[in-house]
């Protein structure tokens, strides 16, 4: 799996949707009061601890919702918002066909399968 990917899927385990600065402006000019930012903390490839600008799954919902929401926060609740908010208890979709039963291999390369895939 790659780094972005795990990136993405451990933000939207913990209900965040990161931002690039560029969204971070465009939620400033929206002036939302309702938006809750936050960060995600993460560790790099050189084992430093991190921070992510971001804003909760709900904040990120809703501007799907009510048609506020740019392209990178459209996207990333198209692919990443059917995760829960279970942090490293999943669930974590299969990589083959997509469900989210229990995952019963994880390869070395970070791959993860249900049992009817593996």
């Amino acid at each position: 799996m790659g780094a972005v990917k795990q990136f993405f899927e451990e933000c939207a385990c913990v209900g965040r949707c990161p931002l690039t600065a560029e969204t971070h402006s465009y939620l400033d000019d929206l002036e939302c009061r309702w938006i809750e930012f936050g960060e995600h903390a993460y560790t790099g490839y050189d084992g430093e601890t991190y921070t992510a600008d971001c804003i909760t799954m709900e904040s990120a919902r809703r501007l799907v919702a009510e048609g506020l929401a740019n392209e990178e926060i459209a996207n990333f609740i198209e692919f990443f918002g059917d995760y829960l908010d279970l942090g490293d208890l999943g669930p974590w979709p299969c990589d083959e066909c997509g469900c989210v039963r229990p995952i019963t291999l994880t390869t070395d390369h970070g791959e993860r399968f249900c049992a009817d895939c593996q």
